[in-house]
């Protein structure tokens, strides 16, 4: 029987062996046997891929399969919800990990997972510093949630700019605080997507992320992706398409027929600040007859986000991430910020500029 099974047992080896791959070695420092998850990062999300197991002394020793020979695979090893490590996984590597159960690690034999491992480390902490100042809501909030942002950006920037090869650079550039807010979001970012671009196309020419950096590129190009966020004048009113916090996206036009309060804001006015906290109960007052109140901000997201956040706005709130450059801007000619128009049923323009909550509430009862 040996005899027969050791032919088969060489050759299963040997197949194995041939496979382009990973190793890893995995050690949890409390030394202790426990389930581990491992997930597959596609640029854009996490895929549950298997669930593994370290021996009684903490040790896991694990293959990590690769599509091919050239292209790196994003792997990350969870335990219980809390993120281990994230490794980058090239043909041949063979990478250790120690970890301990509540996040901390330290990784050899694979660059990229260690300039993962820096960018991880980075956003956490950026979160972390964004989340003690929602808490605590200082007098200066904006200005701290964007002096954050501007810093973990620059950081960002300055590892993607040193390591223009490295697959991890592509990634960086998907990286976002949450659903909605990217860090690299601003319009003249399609020049760091297109640089990074260049530098990679050439050794991973069928990367997804390389692939997704492309198509960011072009849809950014593209004339036509801006011009759907304006679908032209509809009753003389040119139509703005934009999304909340949520993603969910609001069309101007989709109001047409309720009296609006169209307000281009931006979060560092405390005065707006002021006369949103006003416009509340008058929206809560007239709301359900027929009144809406449409507003975008063209501030960054992170702020923007915030200020709705902590304001408790409860009417429609948008933004494009465009800031002063969006379409919308210019379709409204707008010259200031903030600027506001009040809207009749019938889209014509009731006034304009008008900060007094009094005469704007005169207005409404009116034209309901």
């Amino acid at each position: 029987m040996k005899k027969t099974l050791l032919p088969l047992i060489l050759l299963l080896i040997a197949v194995s062996c041939s496979k382009p791959g990973a190793v890893v070695n995995l050690t949890l420092k409390e030394g202790i046997s426990t389930n581990v998850e491992l997930y597959k990062l596609d640029y854009n999300k996490l895929t549950f891929t298997d669930s593994l197991s370290t021996n009684k002394n903490g040790r896991l020793h694990c293959f990590l399969p690769l599509a091919d020979a050239v292209n790196p695979t994003f792997y990350y090893l969870y335990h219980n919800g809390t993120k281990l490590a994230g490794i980058v996984a090239s043909d041949k590597d063979r990478i250790s990990v120690e970890a301990d159960t509540l996040g901390n690690c330290t990784i050899d034999g694979s660059e990229d997972s260690r300039l993962l491992q820096e960018m991880d480390n980075r956003m956490a902490e950026s979160i972390a510093k964004i989340e003690s100042i929602l808490d605590e809501a200082p007098d200066d909030e904006n200005l701290q949630l964007s002096r954050i942002y501007i810093e973990h950006k620059r950081a960002t920037l300055r590892q993607i700019m040193e390591n223009p090869f490295s697959i991890t650079s592509a990634a960086a550039l998907f990286q976002k605080f949450n659903d909605q807010l990217y860090v690299f979001q601003e319009p003249t970012d399609v020049y760091i997507f297109t640089a990074i671009r260049d530098s990679l196309i050439q050794k991973y020419p069928n990367n997804d992320f390389v692939a997704a950096v492309t198509k960011a590129i072009d849809a950014r190009h593209n004339a036509d992706q801006l011009n759907e966020l304006l679908s032209g004048a509809t009753y003389g009113m040119p139509d703005i398409k934009m999304t909340d916090m949520d993603g969910g996206e609001h069309a101007l036009s989709e109001l047409f027929g309720k009296v609006i309060l169209l307000s281009f804001w931006s979060t560092a006015q405390d005065e707006h600040k002021v006369f949103n906290q006003e416009m509340v109960p008058i929206y809560e007052k007239y709301h359900d007859r027929g009144f809406e109140i449409y507003q975008v901000c063209v501030d960054e997201k992170p702020v923007w986000a915030a200020a709705v956040r902590n304001q408790n706005l409860p009417w429609i709130c948008v933004n494009d991430g465009l800031g002063i450059s969006s379409p919308a801007v210019a379709a409204y000619n707008l010259n200031s910020i903030p600027t506001m128009f009040i809207i009749s049923r019938d889209c014509n323009i009731l006034g304009k500029d008008i900060y007094d909550p009094a005469e704007i509430e005169k207005i409404i009862a009116s034209n309901l």
